[in-house]
C-alpha cells in the first residue's frame, strides 16, 4: 500500500509521495536499469506486544539473530550511499526497538522519505514530539475496528483507545497520521464507519485493501477472509466514501489479492526490497525465497541477487504452484535461501 514501483516498464505509484528526486528517478526507466531499488520496507524488529490474528510476520518474540545497533546502522548508510529515496520501517511493533531512533535520525538527516507502521499503543507525548520533530513522511497507525470490541478481536491484546489516542497525539503534534484497516469476516461491516472516525480525528489518509494469507493470517484464513459478497460491499462502501471526503481526506484501496499480486510480479517485480528483522531479504512478502543476507552481502550485492532471482525456474515454478494452489501461502515464512 505504499509506494509500488512497477517492473519492467513503470506504469503506476501507489500513494507517492512529492519527492522530485524520486519522480526524476521514474522517468523513462527500465526495472533491469536501475542501480539500486527505490524503496526499502524493514521489518526493523519482531517484538510486538499483541499477538494479532492475521499478522504476516508472525511477530510476537524476539529472533536471537537480529540485526543489531551497529549492523542496523550499517545498512542505513548503506542505503544513503545508494541514494534510495523512500523507505517504511515496521516490525513486530517498531517503537519496542532500543534503536529505533537512531535509526530513524540517521535515515532523516540525509532526507530520505521515512513512514513508520505501528500499532500506535507506546505513542505517548514525548514520544508524539520526537517523531514530529523527524519530519518523516507519514506515520500509520492500524485501527481495526470503529469499535474497541472489533478491533481487540482481530489484534488480541490491542487496546483500541489507545490506538485512537496515538492518532490524536500525532494530529496535535502536526504528523502526518494515516490510518490502515485490515478487513475480516468481524469486521468488514464496520468500514464506513471506521473511515468516518479516521476523519472525525483529523488524518491525512485512510489506507485498506483485501487481506494478505500469509503468517498468521494464512493459519487463520477460515476465521478470517471475507465472502466475495462481502468484499463487494465493502468496496462498494469505499467507492462511495472516496467521493465524500474527496478533497478533504485520502481514501485509498487496493483492490487486489496476493494472488493477483504474484500472477503480476512474475512479469513485472517491483524495485523494492523486504528486509527481515535479522537482516535476511526476501524476494517478496508472499513467497519463502531469500535472495540475500545483509551480514554477509553488501545492500547492492543483494540488488543484483534479487533481480537475477525472478528470473530462476524454481521461483518461477514455485509462484506458480502457490497461484494454482494459495494454501501453499501458508509456507511463506518458511524461508528458502536461493
Amino acid at each position: 500500500m505504499d509506494i509500488v514501483v512497477e517492473g519492467k516498464k513503470l506504469s503506476r505509484l501507489t500513494n507517492p509521495g512529492p519527492d522530485d528526486k524520486l519522480r526524476e528517478i521514474l522517468q523513462g526507466s527500465d526495472f533491469e536499469d536501475y542501480k539500486s531499488p527505490l524503496f526499502i520496507a524493514w521489518q526493523l524488529n519482531s517484538a510486538c506486544n499483541l499477538g494479532c490474528l492475521h499478522c504476516c510476520e508472525e511477530a510476537g518474540h524476539s529472533m536471537p539473530d537480529e540485526m543489531t545497533r551497529d549492523e542496523s546502522l550499517d545498512f542505513c548508510r548503506q542505503i544513503v550511499d545508494l541514494d534510495i529515496p523512500y523507505m517504511a520501517i515496521s516490525g513486530g511493533e517498531p517503537l519496542l526497538c532500543p534503536h529505533f531512533f537512531d535509526v530513524c535520525e540517521l535515515i532523516r538527516d540525509k532526507n530520505i522519505s521515512l513512514k513508520i507502521e505501528t500499532n500506535g499503543e507506546f505513542i505517548d507525548e514525548e514520544t508524539a514530539r520526537k517523531l514530529a520533530d523527524l519530519k518523516m513522511r507519514s506515520v500509520q497507525i492500524s485501527l481495526d475496528g470503529a469499535t474497541a470490541e472489533t478491533h481487540e478481536r482481530l489484534r488480541l491484546r490491542g487496546d483500541w483507545k489507545k490506538a485512537v489516542a496515538a492518532s490524536k497525539l500525532l494530529i496535535e503534534y502536526g504528523v502526518n497520521t494515516e490510518i490502515v484497516f485490515v478487513p475480516t469476516q468481524f469486521n468488514i461491516h464496520e468500514i464506513g464507519e471506521i473511515i468516518d472516525l479516521a476523519y472525525s480525528l483529523g488524518v491525512y489518509g485512510f489506507y485498506t485493501g483485501k487481506t494478505m494469507r500469509i503468517g498468521r493470517a494464512a493459519q487463520n484464513w477460515d476465521i478470517l477472509c471475507p465472502s466475495d459478497e462481502e468484499y463487494a460491499g465493502f468496496f462498494e462502501i469505499l467507492q462511495q466514501k472516496t467521493a465524500q471526503y474527496k478533497g478533504k481526506m485520502k481514501v485509498y484501496h487496493y483492490p487486489y489479492d496476493v494472488i493477483e499480486e504474484l500472477k503480476y510480479r512474475l512479469e513485472c517485480p517491483s524495485a523494492s526490497l523486504l528486509v527481515v528483522p535479522n537482516g535476511k531479504v526476501k524476494l517478496i512478502g508472499p513467497l519463502p525465497f531469500i535472495c540475500g543476507d545483509l551480514k554477509k552481502q553488501s545492500l547492492s550485492q543483494i540488488w543484483v541477487n534479487y533481480k537475477n532471482a525472478w528470473k530462476k525456474p524454481e521461483v518461477i515454478e514455485f509462484t506458480k504452484k502457490v497461484i494454482s494452489d494459495p494454501n501453499l501461502l501458508a509456507e511463506s515464512n518458511n524461508w528458502i535461501e536461493i
